[in-house]
């Protein structure tokens, strides 16, 4: 059995920054340098094209996209620079793209101050959480599988936008998915990137790629005003604060425990809901450990030893504040390219958090019927008194769970 690395969780915090930079050097290689990289290149396709869709939804304008992705990364780099010279042990940060994917909808009814307001009352629950201690038992507040088949709700539009989009150019569609289903079963590091790669080849080649005059600029973040309502705290703070809790903290921690790595629960989702509170005036999705990255930098194939292996921690976190002083890039390209191609590329992206959603939603045969009534009224889209379908499905869930239980006892009575 491997030995459960602790790194410097036991040090001070001051003993533990100095001892880390001090041993930066020694634990530098190229393997950890390149997987650090490919962390941020990773985050730069699918979940940016998932970022620039919502923001092309609700019609932003340029300042505010540029803000926006401004705020996720520098959140991204600056919670994985710290706490990885913190604990010395490679915590990749990242926002969940996920809880952005719901904003493609949620934007139609809700305006960006709403959603700013609703990424203040996340970012506090989630301070709340970690400061009190209580992520194992809200977890199991909320049956796991209710929430999961919520998320494949919101998700599943993402999902069919593949194939829509692969109607409207065919050898753009069937080529990115190839290449990513190729990937995955050949288990290449970045299936995904290689999937980006050929469709921008292709739309080159088919000249459908209007590159703008665009300045290697830095990006001044713009401060959005946050507004409060009833129907935004149920449709878009609870959801959020939900998926970051499961879909993002307790897969991320879980892969860091998969390689050995004791990481301080509480502390890590304290730190996240700190940033998301800093961040959230300038469009910060809220910031948290990475599920979706993190396995490119944390694994053995970024270092064989897990005493230096942080130093891909460190390389990722600089590299996305480097990537958000010049956001402004990203959003420029992403405006340039078709919108097939984004969407495709943001569907391939939630495609296995959708499979995990629904897997997960429908393991358990006791709550197979909760979770279909809550992924069913998730995308039904209905609504009532300003609150949208997701937390509308989270309530049908949990009742229909609750009467089966209830049934159930009364027939063994």
């Amino acid at each position: 059995m491997s030995q459960v690395e602790s790194g410097t969780s036991e040090l001070s915090v001051v003993k533990a920054f100095t001892k880390n930079i001090k041993e930066l050097p020694k634990a530098a290689s190229w393997s950890a340098l390149i997987s650090g990289l490919l962390v941020v290149f990773v985050s730069t396709t699918g979940p940016i094209a998932i970022l620039y869709q919502a923001a092309a939804a609700a019609h932003l304008t340029t300042q505010i996209t540029n803000s926006w992705l401004f705020a996720v990364f520098m959140g991204s780099g600056v919670f994985g620079l710290v706490l990885t010279l913190r604990y010395g042990m490679p915590i990749i940060g990242s926002w969940a793209s996920t809880t952005t994917a719901l904003l493609v909808t949620g934007l139609v009814d809700h305006s960006f101050s709403e959603v700013i307001g609703a990424y203040f009352g996340a970012s506090l629950l989630l301070m709340v959480v970690g400061y009190s201690g209580a992520f194992k038992r809200l977890m199991q507040a909320i049956p796991h599988s209710t929430i999961m088949a919520m998320l494949a709700g919101v998700l599943l539009v993402f999902g069919t936008r593949i194939f829509t989009s692969t109607r409207i150019n065919p050898l753009l569609g069937l080529a990115m998915i190839a290449v990513f289903f190729l990937g995955r079963t050949l288990k290449w590091r970045a299936p995904l990137l290689a999937s980006f790669s050929i469709g921008l080849l292709i739309v080159i080649f088919q000249s459908k790629i209007n590159l703008p005059n665009f300045k290697v600029e830095a990006v001044s973040p713009v401060w959005t005003s946050p507004s409060f309502s009833l129907g935004s705290f149920f449709t878009l703070t609870i959801p959020i604060f939900l998926m970051v809790m499961t879909t993002q903290n307790a897969p991320g921690l879980a892969l860091l425990r998969a390689v050995n790595y004791q990481a301080p629960v509480n502390q890590i989702v304290h730190f996240g809901g700190t940033l998301s509170l800093l961040g959230a005036g300038f469009g910060g999705a809220g910031v948290n450990i990475s599920a979706m990255t993190a396995t490119i930098a944390i694994s053995p194939e970024a270092d064989p030893n897990p005493k230096t292996r942080y130093f891909s921690g460190v390389i990722s976190g600089l590299a996305y504040c480097l990537a958000a002083i010049f956001a402004g890039v990203f959003s420029s390209l992403y405006g340039a390219f078709p919108i097939e191609l984004t969407a495709i590329l943001a569907g391939l992206a939630l495609l296995p958090v959708i499979t995990s959603s629904l897997s997960d939603a429908l393991s358990d045969k006791g709550f197979r019927d909760s979770s279909v009534v809550t992924f069913l009224v998730t995308i039904s889209g209905v609504s009532g008194w300003g609150i949208g379908a997701p937390f509308w499905g989270l309530i049908a869930g949990v009742l229909v769970h609750r009467l089966s239980e209830s049934g159930r006892s009364a027939s063994s009575a």
